[in-house]
């Protein structure tokens, strides 16, 4: 298990250098603002280093813009590791940040900090994992796949969250639908003072680590193992798999709504429609990181670091666009989908050497 982790951690760190080392040579040669003959490669990954972790303050800003990535990375990797291929968790991510806003503005239950924010972060996480639930019921008792559907209720949840930021959540004093801004007390305590090391970023590691074990070494994760493999198996070997998925989906989609309810009460702190495409990146994640929450851990802590450290550069003299980070992304997944497919082709043909060549059957005498 330890040297399959390797083995993929190892993937991934070459697809991050292919992809640095391709990016590199095409801004060297392109006409860049900061340079006649090109971006500089070594003062731009200088630039970049130091924006992302060059202090304590860049190194929290980086930890935070993967904390929304992590769990949403997270909501796609158990659900596709048991087969169940959730790609609602924009939607559910909106969904939670919405139960968490109408919880701490305008529902308040309590009145207490120390009541209100867990009960947010429930609210919101429970939320996801409802709004994940409605795609798995469509799928079990309606035939409509759970690709179609999630992708669907993407587009429902941000109408939904539009009509509610417009309506009963919208801040008084604007016509824009946004929300107002929660109150101070309200507000994830900093587990660092003085920077954006938020006491969520804790809460969503700790959550990672938890579903690790879960799947390596509870009965529950074998299941979904199994379930997502080969569900007829499953089947034949009596386990529920019905019950399974929508375990399953439940879980993913409360990652993603814990996400939503996090970056609203640690980040923003006011909510609007459009809170950044986390539930879309969080695939990308995902597959980076093998679908494995510990690969998951550092997959999100790099593209945290990539997107901070491109504010850096493109405020720089270089001014490199700050769209170069989601390219980067981009040719990192399409470097390890290459790399999976070649180790893929490579075991395939190790499993024929191994079986040796097949005999041809015996053809009948015609004496």
């Amino acid at each position: 298990m330890i040297k399959r982790f390797l083995v993929n951690m190892w993937n991934a760190v070459t697809a991050v250098a292919l992809a640095a080392l391709v990016c590199a040579v095409v801004l060297a040669l392109a006409i860049g603002a900061g340079a006649l003959l090109g971006y500089p490669p070594i003062h731009l990954a200088d630039l970049w280093l130091r924006g992302a972790a060059g202090s304590w303050y860049a190194l929290s800003s980086s930890c935070a813009d993967a904390c929304p990535l992590l769990l949403t990375g997270l909501a796609a990797g158990v659900a596709f590791r048991a087969g169940v291929l959730n790609i609602g968790a924009q939607g559910q991510f909106l969904l939670g940040a919405l139960v968490a806003v109408a919880l701490t503005t305008r529902m308040m239950i309590f009145h207490q900090a120390e009541l209100v924010i867990p009960t947010a972060l429930i609210g919101g996480a429970v939320a996801g994992g409802l709004w994940g639930l409605i795609a798995q019921y469509l799928e079990r008792y309606r035939s409509v796949p759970v690709v179609l559907s999630t992708i669907l209720l993407n587009f429902v949840a941000l109408y939904l969250a539009q009509a509610a930021l417009q309506g009963p959540l919208q801040a008084v004093g604007t016509a824009a639908a946004e929300s107002p801004e929660v109150a101070g007390k309200y507000w994830l305590p900093l587990f660092v003072p003085y920077t954006d090391f938020h006491i969520g970023i804790i809460l969503a590691l700790v959550l990672a680590i938890l579903l690790w074990v879960l799947q390596q070494y509870t009965l529950f994760g074998f299941e979904a193992r199994v379930v997502g493999l080969n569900p007829g198996t499953a089947k034949a070997m009596k386990m529920p798999v019905t019950i399974r998925q929508f375990q399953i989906m439940f879980i993913s989609g409360a990652c993603a709504g814990l996400g939503g309810a996090i970056q609203l009460l640690g980040q923003v702190h006011f909510m609007t429609a459009h809170m950044g495409n986390y539930g879309y990146a969080g695939i990308a994640v995902a597959l980076l990181g093998r679908l494995n929450p510990l690969g998951i851990i550092l997959s999100a802590l790099f593209f945290g670091f990539l997107d901070t450290g491109a504010f850096r550069v493109e405020e720089s003299s270089l001014a490199l666009p700050h769209d170069m980070a989601n390219v980067i992304k981009a040719l990192v997944i399409l470097v390890m989908l290459v790399l999976a497919g070649l180790s893929l082709r490579r075991a395939r043909r190790a499993g024929r050497d191994a079986a040796g060549p097949s005999t041809p059957p015996m053809r009948e005498s015609t004496l």
